[in-house]
């Protein structure tokens, strides 16, 4: 009887600790996934592991302006037609919202983190500074609206798209060089 009483009593919590991490697996994986183009930056950070960070490039609203705090994602999944930002998000099908507390809080819907293994951080870097690659970032809506990378790719840049970049370069470089006025003679 005793024999028995401590058996469980040590089976027990790795029952417990079994069940809650079949809990977290499945629970992680509900949701709807959806593709995102990002525009990335810094992929490691030594002292907190590989990981990369962007921004998101959502369809429809522009989020640059204010941080929404939610917005409904529009399309069949994974294609994103477009996103509104807007105060009922709960009855839309698709509701994107962010969440506090994440590495960026409130800016969590315009910025992301996707953790790699440190063999291909250096791949995914050369990927995401070449201008003629598109990072596209697996998301996971989730039903409480939380957003979760999953994965990236990467497309090559359509004609058009390459000069409508080159163009958006250029705007930049000029806004950033100051005018120079010269004095008339």
């Amino acid at each position: 009887m005793m024999r028995a009483a401590s058996l469980l009593a040590l089976a027990l919590p790795v029952i417990g600790l079994g069940g809650l991490w079949a809990w977290t697996e499945s629970w992680s994986r509900e949701g709807t996934d959806w593709d995102v183009p990002v525009a990335g930056y810094d992929p490691r950070d030594l002292l907190r592991g590989h990981y990369i960070e962007f921004t998101y490039d959502w369809a429809g609203d522009d989020l640059s302006g204010a941080s929404p705090d939610a917005f409904c994602i529009e399309g069949e999944a994974p294609e994103i037609a477009r996103i509104v930002a807007r105060d009922d998000v709960e009855s839309c099908a698709h509701f994107a919202r962010a969440d506090y507390g994440s590495v960026y809080g409130g800016a969590g819907l315009q910025r992301g983190r996707l953790y790699v293994p440190q063999t291909q951080a250096r791949e995914l870097e050369d990927k995401l500074r070449d201008p003629d690659l598109r990072g596209i970032v697996t998301v996971r809506q989730r039903i409480d609206g939380r957003i979760l990378p999953q994965s990236i790719r990467f497309e090559e840049l359509t004609e058009e798209e390459r000069l409508e970049r080159e163009r958006q370069r250029e705007e930049e470089r000029r806004r950033s060089v100051p005018d120079i006025m010269v004095a008339p003679d």
